[in-house]
């Protein structure tokens, strides 16, 4: 660089004994060369301080939400893929991380520490939506994994609930509910109402004491939005009650739906150079209940009702 205004220097006195404007032209022109270059630089900076400050402040966020670092257990394994099966057909499920405990679902809910208890090979009588997750001692959950069976011409309504003729409905009895609205993590509250109907009649006798579609009480008691970095949104609410003639049922029961997450996205990227704030700006997908997802829930007490 030194040498080169030295040059341009020397140019400077030659020329401007001929022509001084012509050396002013050229000063003029190099000094917007230097101030283009140093303007380009100081962008480049200002660019690399912004991802460099971006990504420790996401790493500072992680510290302080996380606590300390665990070991993720490994995403559980179906034995068939999904699609369509024969009824009868049997689905085993093993997790590749030692002492690891597997829960599944069967109903398009997600599953949680408290769903059923991977005890043998599942078999698939109806169309299934099955889902699972493991968990090892001192580790944390795995991923959820997901595989649909169908069951051709398995569909079929559920019956009635046949209660004895004098109107008892016991405690512990399984009533059949479905969703009734859509519910979405992204605008849902702790607190709000959840539209929810009995999904079967429920008789005495001849006399049908509920029709199907009687409404059914609750409320939310989670609601996440999806976040950056991959993070699923989550949803999950509590059953409360179901009115029969005046009557209050008490109920006990409620369901978890946890969105796609997408950290095989953001673990992709991380590692590419340069991409790391790109990493971080990705989104998971917020959970969203469906009119129509059938679940079950126990009555809480014994409860007399009229015929």
């Amino acid at each position: 660089m030194k040498a080169f205004v030295l040059v341009i220097f020397l140019g400077c006195i030659s020329a401007y004994s001929q022509d001084p404007g012509m050396c002013a032209a050229q000063q003029a022109q190099q000094q917007a060369i230097q101030a283009n270059q140093q303007a380009i630089q100081q962008m480049q900076q200002a660019s690399l301080l912004a991802t460099q400050q971006a990504m420790q402040q996401a790493s500072d966020a992680a510290m302080q939400n996380t606590g300390p670092a665990y070991a993720l257990t490994r995403e559980p394994v179906f034995s068939l893929k999904p699609g369509t099966v024969a009824p009868g057909t049997t689905v085993r499920i093993k997790c590749p991380t030692h002492y690891a405990v597997i829960y599944y679902t069967t109903n398009g809910w997600s599953p949680t520490v408290q769903s059923r208890r991977y005890k043998g090979p599942i078999v698939i009588d109806a169309t299934t939506h099955l889902q699972a997750i493991a968990i090892a001692p001192n580790m944390v959950r795995s991923f959820i994994v997901r595989a649909d069976y169908t069951v051709p011409g398995s569909a079929a309504a559920i019956p009635p609930l046949a209660l004895p003729t004098d109107g008892l409905l016991a405690a512990g009895t399984r009533l059949h509910l479905a969703t009734n609205a859509v519910v979405d993590s992204k605008t849902a509250q702790i607190g709000d109402p959840i539209s929810l109907v009995l999904d079967q009649d429920i008789k005495a006798g001849d006399a049908i004491l509920a029709p199907r579609g009687t409404p059914v009480q609750a409320t939310i008691t989670l609601a996440d939005r999806a976040g950056h970095v991959g993070t699923p949104g989550d949803l999950a609410f509590e059953v409360h009650s179901l009115t029969i003639h005046g009557t209050v049922v008490p109920l006990d029961g409620g369901e978890t739906l946890e969105g796609t997450n997408h950290y095989n996205r953001v673990r992709g990227l991380i590692l590419i150079p340069a991409a790391g704030a790109a990493a971080l700006a990705i989104r998971g997908e917020d959970a969203q209940i469906q009119p129509g997802m059938t679940f079950t829930a126990a009555v809480a007490k014994d409860t007399q009702l009229q015929p």
